[in-house]
């Protein structure tokens, strides 16, 4: 019995033993997974504070700085060696140096600091906007130890929030009306100019077609408007009639642009209204000035043309050399102004929409023979040479390309030095007639020959200063050769002349 006591005890001895082995290397093993775990967190965090787009910076209760990330780097210019150990103030500028201690109060107060918006100033002396996040760093009693401070570049976002608030100033104290739609023509914005314009309020108008706004007889133009803008164009200065509220039509020039997102698809529509109702009403007026005042100088204008004719065939007779030579000069300033009050007129009835075409079927060659013998007399200074081309027979309104030759001629004389040649040219070729006026006048820049045709554009030159001319002449040629379905070209280089043609179909 004793002795299987004495077995008993030794087996419960080893058997303790083996239990307290046990237990130490699990509590290894715990330790070890334990180290792990916080070398995994400890890696997770450093990669997590190293791969942010912010800085993350901590400092001790003094300010001085103890960590410092790569985007910290980036943000404010300083490396890792420059800033840790430095003081935090570097950082901040002078004017606001105040803030360090009232933050830190805070944290002492057991405050955390979130999106505290100020500025802090780079490596370089660049001032920057950031939003910080300020927490407190305490030990395992509770004591504050120091500050973790997370700090975001806030500058691209201040720079849009700014141009914004301008754009959103000036969309609102422009006297145009600026509208967005989306591609369904829905309003998705209406500023107040729009609201004066057309009478309808913001909450009257957003949610709601832009049809609203169009005459039933100018739908169409919105598809068009539409199809312009998918196509990659920009709609500048469209002039149509919009309808206000109380259905008053009004003329408005429309500038359209195409809204995008990031990817470059379009998204919606930008429109700017101006209301030039006024302008096309004063325009109105001045075109129907110009129109009676014409009309009555022709009147009297023709008699006076036919009393000089006359008078000048009764001293031809009588052999007056000095009288003939008198009447023969009055003749030419008559023809000229009975040319410009003909100008007039056609721009008048141009603009009103009212000039039309009498089409009929004439010998060109004729014509031109008729305008080059005519300006030999009026231009005896200048040789004005001119082949005839063969007999070619065209349909269009033979006063109106009489007049287009004309004025070639006479801008040809007028804008070259006396002395010189101007050639008239005609060719026939593939059921087309080229016809073609030359000089070896002054010549025409090439950013004027850009607005030649424009409305009343006069080109800028000291050597032409002192020739007279209101710059309607080429914008009547242009325009009249629209109407036949033909173009104006130009061709000239300064000092050597220029050469002004068109086509048109041959009968």
């Amino acid at each position: 019995m004793k002795n299987f006591k004495t077995l008993n005890e030794k087996i419960n001895s080893h058997v303790l033993k083996e239990v307290e082995l046990n237990d130490d290397i699990r509590q290894k093993e715990l330790l070890i997974a334990v180290m792990q775990l916080a070398e995994e967190r400890a890696a997770t965090l450093t990669a997590i504070i190293e791969s942010s787009e912010d800085a993350i910076i901590s400092k001790n209760l003094e300010g001085i700085v103890t960590s410092w990330n790569s985007s910290a780097e980036r943000i404010f210019g300083f490396s890792s060696e420059e800033m840790v150990g430095q003081s935090i103030l570097k950082l901040i500028p002078q004017d606001r140096l105040e803030e360090e201690p009232h933050i830190l109060g805070r944290l002492r107060a057991g405050e955390r600091v979130e999106h505290f918006e100020t500025k802090r100033v780079t490596k370089y002396g660049e001032l920057i906007d950031v939003s910080l996040t300020i927490s407190p760093v305490k030990n395992q009693a509770g004591e504050i130890i120091g500050v973790s401070k997370i700090a975001r570049n806030i500058t691209p976002l201040k720079r849009a929030e700014e141009k914004s608030a301008m754009l959103a100033a000036i969309i609102e104290s422009t006297d145009d009306a600026i509208i967005s739609k989306d591609l369904n023509s829905i309003i998705t914005s209406w500023n107040i100019s729009a609201e004066r314009i057309f009478g309808y309020t913001e909450q009257e108008m957003i949610g709601e077609s832009i049809l609203k706004l169009i005459p039933p007889d100018r739908l169409q133009e919105e598809p068009m408007i539409l199809g312009q803008l998918k196509s990659g164009q920009r709609v500048d200065h469209f002039e149509t009639q919009r309808m206000t509220k109380q259905g008053k039509l009004i003329d408005v020039s429309l500038t359209i642009s195409p809204v995008k997102d990031k990817a470059g698809n379009l998204i919606g529509l930008s429109k700017i209204a101006r209301d030039i109702t006024y302008k096309k009403l004063e325009e109105q007026r001045k075109n129907d000035f110009i129109a009676i005042v014409s009309h009555e100088l022709k009147t009297p204008l023709t008699s006076m043309r036919s009393y000089i004719q006359l008078a000048l065939a009764k001293v031809r007779e009588k052999q007056d050399s000095f009288c003939e030579n008198v009447l023969a000069r009055a003749e030419v300033q008559t023809r000229k102004m009975y040319l410009m009050i003909n100008d007039f007129l056609n721009l008048s009835r141009l603009e009103e929409g009212k000039m039309s075409l009498n089409l009929s079927r004439f010998n060109l060659t004729e014509l031109i023979d008729e305008i080059v013998g005519d300006a030999r007399i009026l231009a005896p200074a200048h040789v004005i040479a001119y082949q005839n081309c063969d007999e070619v027979m065209i349909d269009a309104d033979r006063e109106k390309i009489g007049q287009v030759i004309n004025n070639l001629l006479s801008n040809a004389v007028k804008y070259s030095s006396s002395g010189t040649t101007i050639n008239v040219g005609c060719e026939i070729s593939a059921e087309r007639v080229l016809v073609s006026v030359a000089d070896q006048g002054f010549g025409i820049s090439s950013e004027d020959q850009k607005r030649l045709f424009n409305r009343f554009y006069r080109v800028s030159n000291d050597q032409i200063k002192n020739v007279s001319g209101f710059g309607i002449g080429l914008y009547l040629v242009s325009e009249i050769l629209r109407l036949h379905g033909g173009k104006v070209k130009v061709e000239s280089e300064q000092g050597k002349g220029s050469v002004f043609s068109f086509a048109l179909k041959t009968a």
